[in-house]
This record gives structure tokens, C-alpha cells and sequence, in this order.
């Protein structure tokens, strides 16, 4: 649109909500902003006992045959930490990866950003066109307001390299002024800051006891929303293996299988997120032109932009016994999500029944063991599910989704991605 309540220029989607989604997810689609989520996952590692330590800054490290000794400043003062491991969750401007040695690699530089986090009540100007993300193409006054909700936003437009960010709330207020119609709403600034497109992924993701884990690890353009989507990804994919590691349950080794597991998922959605950032440079050439059938072609083009369900869904990780390699991104593979139980593909949901409660298949799988899932005719001889025995199937999930024999069985590890899968008679837990 041309500014926020002026003439709409096309409008896509956000995201596929309907049943169609819902058939093979349990969860619904959340628009939840990064300030809003973090209390929430605090307060979830407050309630597990686990510390969580604020006006503290890690310093460097130190890596040893058994353990990492860490320097900390808190609250002003420097002290030591002692763990096995170290995980480098800090940000794109990670100072564990610049400690490890660790490059980046790919564009640095894509373009500079300003930011301003506003609160308005923005609902006379909206309410003939709610949406979460709004591309305006005002000459001069050209960005993206991203709703928030609860009258909250957030308005990014680019800059020059070089560009100084005002800290004048006047100022600030008439930039956001700028690109809403003339409109009797009162504005309140509450942070300003500038960033740096880039699409870059880390060289490797381990250095000895040191991981790398989200941003850290991989920075991407925000255009598909696949930078938290990857991070909880990483933070899945490797929390099962350091519990397999530290309980002894599992050597080493296990955990040089993160790098090769995840990088080319990053490598993927970083690919996928550039190609979306740069389809939006046809909309404005297309403005440019004064062209309107090539302008709602260029709409029309960013259907992936804001549908990457296959993404964020089908990812798979090529593991012992994949009979097919990773197919060359495209507009299918993006948006629309197949259900496999090829090694490395997630589970696919399913709604079962366990003691008269409804679950989704995702919920037989343990957080810290393989979980291994029987047929109703299979034989079974150790410490498995079996349909029919531990939970009901009413749908046929086994046989319709899984497509698999009655008899067949898939080993699915804690991360929820299939393990192996035998879709034939054979005991999985053979005597001695």
C-alpha cells in the first residue's frame, strides 16, 4: 500500500491457517514478537530451577581436555565458570563464535536498517485493512510496519550505511507520522536502533566443547521469518545429544552429528530467505513503471514470502538409511509440507487417543530417549508402543499418514525426527 490506510495496492496471506494446516500440525500459527517471548521462555526455565543471571557479560574462555573455564563479569565483578560445555546462543554479534575462531560465511552487507518501536492505537486507520506485516511504497516515505498487537509496532526502513539514528522523539514520531495517513492518533517512541541484512552462515558450528546455537550460528534476512524457526530447530537438534553425551548414555561422537545435521538446514533457509528479499525489488520496479499488471504480478510473486510452510515443516536431515538426497529448493518445496517417515524427516502428527485423552502423535516421544513405535500385529519383545496397547488410533494414522503395514515399526529420536523405520515383519528387540 502506498501509506498505512491509503490506497492498497494487493495483499497476500499470511501464513496458511485453515484445516489444511491444522491436519498435519497440532499447534496453530502464533505472530509472537521477540520481547513477548522472552519472559515466557524465562519464566519456563525459572519454574525447572535453572539460573538465569542478568547484568552479566561473558568475557572469553579457556577450553580443557573435560571442561571450559568461562570469565564473567557480573554485576561488575569478574568471576570464573567451570562447565563441560558451552553453548553460544548470544546473538549475530555472537562474542563465543569471535572467540572460537569461528567465520562467517556469505554476504556481510546486504542493507542498513533503521528501526523505531512505537505503541499507537492505529485501529481507525486499519480496520479496512488488518494485517500483521504492511509494505508501504509511499514516495519517501517507503518501509514495513510489522504489528505487534495490543497497539504495538515496529517501523524498519533502509539507510545508508553511514546513517545516524535520531534520539529525538520528535523526530522519531514524524518519521512514523510520514507513512500514516493524516490520522488523529497519539504516538509514544519507545526504542530506536539500526541493523544490518546479512545472510551468513558460521563455518562450522562446533570447536571443540563449544556450539554454536541460532543467530550464533546463522543470520539471515528477515523476509520468511526463518531465523527463530532455525534457532529452536538448533537448540532441539542438540539438547537431546549433550543429555546423551553428559549421562554417558552416548560417546562424543554423537554431538559432531549437530554440524552436519543442521548447517545445510541454515544453508537452505538462508538460500530461501535472500531469494524473497530480492522478489521484493520487482514490486518497486514495478512501481517504478507506473505498471500495473506487472505490479500484481510482483504481489502475486511474493507468495513465498509469506508461506514457507514446507520449510519450516519438512526438513529433513540426511541420516543412515535415507534412500533420497534433499531436492533442489523450489516454490513447492517451500510451501508445502509432505509427511515422510524417511530417516530424518519429522514425525509426521496424527490426533490418538491415551487414556480417553486426545494427543497428537508428537506426544509419545520422550525428551531423552528414542522412542520406538509398533504396529498393532507387530511382534514386540522390550520397552516400545504399540498401537492399540499403549494409545488408540482412531483415524488410521499408522496406516493412512505413516503408511505403514500393521506389522512395521519407526524408531523416532527425542528431537522427534524419525530415527529408522521397517516397514516389514521383523522384531525390533531380537532375544539374545
Amino acid at each position: 500500500m502506498t501509506k498505512l490506510g491509503g490506497t492498497v495496492l494487493g495483499s497476500l496471506p499470511y501464513e496458511r491457517q485453515g484445516d489444511e494446516m491444522l491436519a498435519v500440525t497440532p499447534t496453530p500459527l502464533r505472530n509472537l514478537a521477540q520481547h513477548i517471548l522472552e519472559p515466557v521462555l524465562v519464566d519456563e526455565l525459572s519454574g525447572m530451577g535453572i539460573m538465569v543471571e542478568y547484568s552479566t557479560q561473558w568475557i572469553s574462555m579457556v577450553q580443557g581436555d573435560e571442561n571450559v573455564d568461562s570469565t564473567v563479569v557480573l554485576n561488575g565483578r569478574e568471576e570464573i565458570i567451570t562447565s563441560r560445555f558451552v553453548l553460544g546462543c548470544d546473538g549475530a554479534s555472537s562474542a563465543v563464535r569471535r572467540a572460537s575462531g569461528i567465520a562467517m560465511e556469505g554476504p556481510d552487507n546486504l542493507q542498513s536498517f533503521a528501526m523505531i518501536h512505537f505503541s499507537a492505537d492505529l485501529t481507525s486507520v486499519t480496520h479496512d485493512c488488518p494485517g500483521v506485516l504492511y509494505w508501504l511504497c509511499d514516495q519517501g516515505a517507503g518501509g514495513t510496519l510489522i504489528s505487534h498487537g495490543d497497539n504495538e509496532w515496529v517501523y524498519m526502513h533502509p539507510v545508508d550505511a553511514n546513517h545516524v539514528i535520531s534520539q529525538s522523539d520528535e523526530e522519531l514520531e514524524a518519521i512514523v507520522r510520514s507513512v500514516l495517513i493524516d490520522a488523529p492518533v497519539d504516538i509514544k517512541i519507545l526504542k530506536t536502533s539500526s541493523w544490518t541484512m546479512t545472510s551468513q552462515i558460521a563455518e562450522r558450528y562446533r570447536d571443540g566443547r563449544v556450539f554454536l546455537v541460532g543467530d550464533a550460528a546463522h543470520r539471515f534476512p528477515p523476509s520468511g521469518g526463518m531465523g527463530l524457526n532455525s534457532g529452536v530447530q538448533d537448540a532441539h537438534n542438540l539438547a537431546w545429544k549433550l543429555h546423551a553425551v553428559i549421562t554417558g548414555q552416548s560417546p562424543d561422537s554423537l554431538l559432531d552429528t549437530y554440524d552436519p545435521e543442521r548447517r545445510p538446514v541454515a544453508q537452505r533457509n538462508a538460500q530461501a530467505s535472500l531469494e524473497n528479499a530480492f522478489k521484493m525489488i520487482e514490486v518497486f520496479e514495478a512501481l517504478g513503471k507506473l505498471d500495473q499488471e506487472g505490479l500484481t504480478d510482483a504481489i502475486n510473486n511474493q507468495q513465498t514470502h509469506f508461506d514457507m510452510f514446507g520449510l519450516q515443516m519438512g526438513f529433513r536431515y540426511e541420516l543412515e538409511g535415507s534412500t533420497t538426497p534433499n531436492a533442489p529448493l523450489s516454490d513447492d518445496i517451500i510451501r508445502n509440507y509432505t509427511p515422510s517417515t524417511e530417516p530424518g524427516c519429522r514425525l509426521p502428527h496424527g490426533w490418538l487417543t491415551r487414556n480417553d485423552q486426545r494427543i497428537s502423535s508428537l506426544d509419545l516421544i520422550g525428551l531423552t530417549e528414542a522412542t520406538v513405535i509398533a504396529g498393532p500385529t507387530a511382534e514386540v519383545d522390550g520397552n516400545c508402543l504399540q498401537v492399540g496397547r499403549d494409545f488408540d488410533d482412531p483415524d488410521n494414522w499408522w496406516g493412512k499418514v505413516l503408511g505403514l503395514s500393521s506389522d512395521a515399526y519407526i524408531t523416532v529420536r527425542p528431537d522427534q525426527h524419525v530415527a529408522s523405520c521397517v516397514a516389514e515383519s521383523r522384531n525390533p528387540f531380537p532375544k539374545e
